[in-house]
């Protein structure tokens, strides 16, 4: 029962992005170990589109481990506090590195102790995964302490640094040229666009691996015909992480009920608990109701391409199309 409670989880569906950043992260890794230079990465990509997923699948592959030498601990993989410090920050990373001291010291001879312990354990690369904190909204600068002390974490350390965030984060990046300087070009994940042909194929690739998975256990409408991939598109913007929420929560209902059966109406209400709340998107028809209309419309993508975005940038990209369109009806 816990396996099928995770089935949605457990499909990990590779698309090229996801194996873009794989490839070029493990790249980092493997030769950062006598690079004359940092070898830094960024994955950039608006929320639910998968960044956190790719490093997560990525530093599972190397636990750390005990050794005869000690404790073996190849990534230090880190996750930037929402008002990140350097004092808070070399905390967090000697609490993962195990050091039982990890909030004790100044800034300094924390820092101090953080490389000792990564020269120990053997720490190739550093994974920071919510780069964008490193830019202050409020007052619209980076937070040049933070930037300016990765960066000699990094130079001191000879370890590989893959950075990964929202696109707000490549203004530290722009804001910092030694940092950047440090960067090879970074890696998008995008969202699926209906309107784009490899897009569109992807996803439904994406839609099969989940009909493979799913199917096998319930019995479900075919989430890799053409029509229900564009129901799946307008549900979710192209977004994999809404894709994989709504699927679970489908699931989820399933086993509560002891349903073997997923209708397109159990599709709908799953979407309505885990998606349908946005609130730029709430007096529209859902995409999984009978009376919707799965047949290509201007409306429908631009609907599609607002889900999931603040709630400013959906204002801003209006005000930008207040022309009226008039909706084309045509075959997708």
């Amino acid at each position: 029962m816990d396996s099928l409670r995770h089935i949605v989880e457990n499909t990990l569906v590779p698309h090229s992005a996801f194996v873009e950043a794989s490839i070029r992260i493990e790249q980092c890794m493997r030769y950062a170990v006598d690079s004359p230079e940092p070898v830094c990465l960024a994955i950039v990509g608006e929320s639910r589109t998968g960044n956190t997923r790719v490093l997560e699948e990525y530093a599972s592959k190397y636990s750390p481990a005990r050794t005869k030498e000690g404790l073996n601990i190849p990534i230090l993989a880190v996750k930037s506090p929402s008002k990140p410090t350097v004092k808070g920050m070399a905390e967090l990373m000697l609490q993962i590195m195990g050091d039982p001291r990890f909030d004790s010291g100044t800034e300094n001879a924390k820092t101090i102790r953080l490389k000792r312990l990564m020269k120990n354990a053997g720490t190739y690369q550093i994974v920071l995964d919510e780069f964008q904190h490193f830019y202050d909204k409020g007052l619209r600068g980076v937070m040049h302490h933070m930037a300016d002390w990765l960066k000699i974490l990094v130079d001191d350390t000879k370890a590989a640094l893959v950075v990964s965030g929202l696109p707000s984060c490549m203004a530290v990046l722009e804001q910092n040229e030694q940092l950047a300087g440090r960067f090879f070009a970074p890696v998008v994940m995008p969202r699926f666009d209906w309107t784009n042909t490899e897009h569109r194929e992807e996803f439904m690739g994406i839609l099969g691996a989940f009909q493979e998975s799913i199917g096998s256990h319930f019995d479900i409408p075919r989430l890799d015909h053409e029509e229900m991939g564009f129901r799946c598109y307008c549900a979710t913007g192209g977004l994999i992480g809404y894709l994989s929420k709504f699927l679970r929560s489908a699931v989820w209902n399933a086993i509560d009920t002891n349903k073997k059966i997923i209708t397109l109406d159990d599709f709908r209400l799953a979407h309505k608990s885990a998606v349908w709340s946005c609130e730029q998107i709430s007096n529209t028809l859902s995409p999984f109701s009978r009376k919707f209309q799965a047949t290509f419309a201007e409306e429908l993508i631009a609907q599609a391409r607002e889900i999931g975005l603040p709630k400013a940038q959906v204002a801003v990209s209006r005000s930008k199309n207040s022309t009226p369109r008039v909706a084309r009806p045509r075959n997708i």
